[in-house]
């Protein structure tokens, strides 16, 4: 580990990663049941979804009370949108917010008798932000949410409530490497405690740089530290055990690993932890799943939920492009399969679902269910099929293709 923690005090106000979804088609009976309103009891998710058409993209914002329930949505109650929007939500919150695709602006969305009513609007452009980001906002609380800006090492501090921003939080300019894309990875969070990652990939998205960033951010104070880690790289996937918290290397480093092998591009899958009561990487910790997966495979943890179990999704080298020079969308167009293992090493991987296929860039964890994306070959619907059964079971199902989905009660 390099370096000393550094401390950035209160400011004043002032990857892409192309992924292919997977892939089988999975029938649901028709029931366009919405989800329940504010003011009840129970699960509430948020689906955001989206058609492609020969005037462009529409995306469709969809509420449901539960994903496991086989049904078919019509969209007849969602709110469309055109565009490349992102969804931004969290847990608990009450409300959630819309980036915009074509401006760095975010929008205010309450759930009021299960519609979708936008509130006020508020634009990041004059700092310097160019695009909104994919999961890139951290709520805090009803008055206090953090946007990381990936291409300037930026977070901006802002107050949902209020729809105002309240100061910026620098990182040092030496972190944005010239002819690198800097990538950041999800949040991780626990109280008073927000953390992210970044590291650096070339821009044909092949290799990866060595070493990573830690960030930490105290949530009462706002002051900004960070700590160099020279052991993993490409950490993108994060997970909270506990007061625990993990941070896996992706898919990128499996490129570079699996095309190069020699240190230079990407290494053996790795991930990293903060145990409770720390708030750097645990220096006498490194962790791996190669081990359990066998020569010829190499993977990367994509969530672990609620019950441990640390769900990968695996390459067979013998089947998924590797030579040299691949390129990304031919390391991520077949041989791919989903893995499970419990994260603390007590038992071996076993590979789940069905057969191999293309990488899946969407996953999605909720108590100790799993789910994945299963598309037909036209996009013309998708499933979302929950893994952690004996038997793989689809969820609902609605037309066209899934952007994100998050739980927001």
């Amino acid at each position: 580990m390099r370096g000393g923690a550094r401390k950035f005090g209160k400011g004043s106000y002032s990857r892409g990663l192309v992924a292919c979804a997977a892939l089988f088609l999975a029938a649901c009976d028709e029931d366009p049941a919405p989800g329940p309103g504010p003011g009840e009891e129970g699960e509430l998710y948020l689906i955001h979804s989206a058609t492609e058409t020969t005037a462009g993209r529409v995306n469709y914002f969809t509420l449901v009370d539960a994903l496991g329930q086989a049904r078919t949505l019509d969209y007849s109650r969602s709110l469309e949108i055109a565009g490349r929007p992102r969804l931004y939500a969290g847990r608990g919150v009450g409300f959630f917010a819309i980036g915009a695709g074509e401006s760095p602006t975010i929008t205010r969305y309450d759930v009021r008798d299960g519609a979708l009513v936008p509130g006020e609007s508020l634009s990041f452009q004059n700092l310097g932000v160019r695009a909104m980001g994919p999961q890139a906002v951290h709520f805090v609380s009803e008055t206090k949410a953090y946007y990381k800006d990936a291409s300037q090492g930026l977070v901006i501090v802002w107050n949902p409530a209020e729809m105002v921003i309240e100061k910026t939080l620098p990182l040092p300019a030496e972190f944005i490497q010239q002819g690198l894309v800097t990538g950041l990875s999800q949040w991780a969070s626990r109280d008073g405690e927000a953390f992210f990652s970044l590291g650096w990939s070339t821009t044909t998205y092949d290799a990866v740089r060595p070493g990573t960033v830690l960030v930490r951010i105290d949530t009462e104070t706002d002051e900004m530290t960070w700590q160099e880690d020279s052991r993993c790289r490409d950490l993108s996937k994060t997970a909270r055990r506990g007061n625990t918290l993990y941070f896996f290397s992706g898919v990128i480093n499996g490129l570079g690993y699996a095309v190069n092998g020699n240190g230079e591009a990407g290494q053996q899958d790795c991930y990293l932890r903060i145990s409770e009561g720390r708030q750097t990487f645990d220096a006498d910790f490194v962790g791996s799943i190669a081990s359990t997966l066998g020569t010829g495979h190499v993977g990367s943890v994509m969530a672990v939920t609620d019950d441990g179990t640390a769900w990968m999704q695996v390459a067979d080298t013998s089947v998924t492009p590797s030579s040299p020079g691949t390129t990304y969308s031919e390391w991520y167009s077949k041989g791919w399969s989903w893995w499970r293992a419990p994260l603390d090493g007590s038992s071996t991987a076993t590979r789940v679902g069905g057969e191999p296929g293309a990488y899946s860039g969407f996953t999605l964890s909720s108590g100790s269910s799993f789910f994945v994306s299963q598309a037909a070959a036209d996009y013309s619907t998708t499933s979302l099929v929950d893994l952690s059964p004996g038997a793989p079971a689809a969820g609902v199902t609605f037309p066209g293709f899934v952007l994100d989905v998050a739980r927001i009660r």
